[in-house]
């Protein structure tokens, strides 16, 4: 990518989402509803009931409420391509994106290698950014990709 391309950084600073909040309560919910009505013994059904609740409470804290190491508090794509990420620890990240996020007019999943190693991954949903700043998302990731 060139600046000619894209002219300028896109700052993102994603807020808690209410949408991804009750999604998240919804899908979590009825992974529980589940998990209990199953025809397996009780000590199966408690262990599926309690990777369900460790799984939202640390979704929910690291998506939603932008706490800890993998939580992304803020996210710069520069007009070079470049992105510039700050975590929950308030520790600068360099990163790539990886082909396997998702574009899609409600929901954007931007999934990051981190050249430290590892891997991050940010869900933004219509709330989770300013109006013209998700629309400047979109447009941006759909001539990213073609």
């Amino acid at each position: 990518m060139s600046s000619k391309k894209y002219g300028q950084s896109l700052h993102l600073q994603p807020r808690s989402s209410r949408n991804l909040s009750l999604a998240l309560f919804l899908l979590h919910g009825m992974a529980l509803v589940v998990a209990t009505n199953l025809t397996v013994p009780g000590w199966l059904s408690i262990v599926l009931s309690i990777a369900v609740l460790a799984n939202f409470y640390t979704t929910f804290t690291v998506h939603v409420l932008g706490r800890g190491k993998y939580a992304l508090l803020s996210m710069v794509w520069s007009d070079e391509g470049d992105w510039t990420l700050i975590n929950g620890h308030r520790q600068e990240l360099k990163a790539s994106l990886l082909p396997s996020s998702y574009v899609h007019t409600h929901l954007v999943v931007l999934n990051f290698h981190i050249q430290e190693g590892g891997r991050r991954t940010a869900i933004l949903l219509r709330d989770s950014l300013d109006s013209k700043t998700f629309r400047d998302l979109l447009v941006r990731m759909r001539l990213e990709a073609g």
